[in-house]
Parts: C-alpha cells; structure tokens; sequence
C-alpha cells in the first residue's frame, strides 16, 4: 500500500467537502503557486546558488504545497494538513499530509474504544517482544538482530509506586525511590518512575494544549536530585514521550489527542508498511531524529491499535567515543503483544 492508497482509504468515510470551502482552498492553493517577482539586477556569480540545491529544495517545497493544496480540497476542512519538513528519504510529501490523516483516523477509533479507569492499587501487565543485540549495550552501535527476538513480561503499580518481573522462576518486585552514590547523596530515580497515573490524569486533551505539556520536563520528568529544571523537550523527546503513554491504558479522549498530535511535531510523516518485533505489518508515524536514524510508532492498519517500535539509521553515523552506526541498522524494534489491568504483579487476567 502506497501514501495516496492509504489516503484514499482513510478519507472513505469523510463528508463531502462543501463547495465555499473547496473554493477557498482551490485559492490557497494558486497563492502558493504564484511566481515569485523577477529580481531586478541579475545576481553577482559569487552570489548564485550552487547548481541543483537552491532548485531542487524550491521544487520540493512548491510540491509539498501542491499536494498540501491538492489534499485539503479532498479531505474535510476539519482534517488539518502538517505543514511541516517530511522525513528524508520518505519519497513524496503526501507522507506529511498522510500523518494528520492518519492521525485523525486512529484518534477517532481511539474515540470509540471500551475504557475502564483503572484504581491506584492495581498493575499494568504487558507482555512485550523486542530483538537483542548483536552484541550487547557496549557495542549498541552494531544495532539489533532482528532474527533474534526475546518475550518479556513487566508489570507496573498504575500508582507508578512498584515495578515486578520475572527473574528465571522469581519474580521480583522493585519499589520505586531514590538511587544514592556511596556518600548517600541523592542519584537517580529508580524505576517505573513518577505516578504515570496522576500525569495522564493531568494532561489536557486539545493537541496543541497536550504538545505544550509534553514539550515541559516537568511534566513526564523524573523528580530531579537538586531540583533544577531541564530544557524542554525537542521533537525526538516528545515523539519517545508518546510512544511510552501510548504503551499503557488511556482515556479514549487521551489516546485520541496523543494521535492529533504527532502530526504537528515538526519532521513527522507517515510510513504505509513498517514490520514490528512480531513480523506484524502495521502503518507508522515516523520522525527521524539529528539527521540519521529514524524511529517509528507502528499501529494495525485496520484497528489503529498501538503494535509497537522500530529504529534504524538512514545513513552512517560516528558515535562518540568510537564506533559507527551503519546505514539500515536496526537499533529497536519491539513489539507489544499483550497489555491490560490485572489485579497484582504476576497476574496475567
């Protein structure tokens, strides 16, 4: 399935666009056609693009405000097209437009979910399988064996006050608290972390509003040792914020926000086939983070329910401190096979 095959089946129960406001973007669309004037005085040759660079990003920028154009007169005027840098290597610009249709189309299945809020007390149970290193953590550089999968159970306090696993036939149960160095000072924040919980509680639920928020450290941050704020959080922060919630059980009215917003992170389109850890096919936001690797949030192309990750480079990459991150490595990919409440750590119903 191709950008303008999903388009044209995530536009299939959209209402007919009225014909004032069809006219209105047949007139954007000419605005952003429109020559610009010709200069005056020819340019000094030191003073001239390079060959190619300058004309082939204006080329690609009038396309994208072509198709931009083109969409909007296709897609309901309530179906926001991004207007923002698609992700490099992903082909046309319909990718762009296609996330907010994507968006929307999963916020409105998220919409219509069954939900029961769970208590404090009670335990998110998930069931997960994700590749393993070709090597280990040291040499993450080499990226992941994407035929070598592990399945992994966790269970986290909906509280954020207890996380359990199972260590061989053991399951252990960690509380979360403060990590201290060999003089007592305060470290790090053991896991799970803060109350998830009370943090989904207190999001807002209009996508800008919601953006703003998880653009705040404060607002998913770990508590911090000596109490001084972190900068805010760029796109790949926000991106990975959204992959975390969308892990967990949520409002409807919160998933569905969570799905309106990627759209408007700068650099985000979507992919029409993305495989998870599970060799699930699934459609995909994507954002791709300093230029050379690219992570992805994969759905189920007809439920729109969350499936799991993917990373890879997209081109060669130096780490510092030695090691390169070649072109095409898989630096994650999970998938989640199993999420719900349960009533205790171990229970899996």
């Amino acid at each position: 399935m191709n950008d303008l095959d999903l388009l044209k089946d995530l536009r299939r129960d959209t209402p007919k666009i009225t014909a004032a406001a069809a006219d209105a973007a047949r007139d954007r669309l000419r605005a952003e056609w429109t020559p610009p004037p010709a200069p005056e005085h020819r340019a000094r040759p030191e003073h001239r693009a390079r060959p190619g660079r300058r004309g082939r990003a204006t080329r690609r920028l009038v396309s994208r405000a072509a198709v931009a154009g083109a969409l909007g007169i296709a897609l309901t005027a309530g179906i926001g097209i991004a207007q923002n840098v698609g992700d490099p290597g992903d082909g046309p610009g319909t990718s762009v437009a296609a996330a907010a249709v994507l968006g929307e189309r999963a916020a409105r299945a998220a919409e219509e979910a069954p939900y029961t809020a769970p208590r404090p007390d009670q335990w998110i149970y998930v069931k997960e399988r994700a590749a393993d290193f070709k090597g280990d953590m040291n040499t993450w550089w080499h990226g992941m064996d994407t035929g070598k999968t592990n399945m992994a159970e966790s269970w986290e306090r909906v509280d954020g006050q207890a996380s359990a696993m199972y260590v061989g036939d053991e399951l252990e149960v960690h509380t979360a608290g403060w990590r201290t160095d060999e003089t007592g000072k305060r470290t790090t924040y053991k896991d799970p972390g803060p109350d998830m919980q009370r943090v989904v509680d207190g999001l807002p639920t209009e996508p800008d509003a919601l953006l703003r928020a998880l653009r705040d450290p404060a607002t998913l941050g770990y508590p911090d040792p000596d109490g001084t704020p972190g900068p805010p959080l760029n796109g790949r922060g926000v991106f990975d914020a959204i992959a975390e919630l969308l892990r967990r059980p949520l409002p409807p009215e919160l998933r569905a926000a969570l799905y309106r917003t990627l759209p408007r992170i700068p650099g985000v389109s979507m992919r029409a086939d993305e495989t998870d850890a599970a060799g699930r096919h699934g459609v995909a936001f994507a954002h791709t983070f300093d230029g050379w690797a690219r992570q992805v949030i994969i759905l189920d192309p007809d439920t729109y329910r969350y499936l799991g990750t993917r990373s890879q480079a997209v081109r060669d990459h130096a780490v510092d401190g030695g090691g390169t991150v070649r072109k095409g490595a898989v630096l994650e990919l999970t998938a989640q096979l199993e999420m719900r409440v349960v009533d205790k750590p171990g229970a899996r119903r």
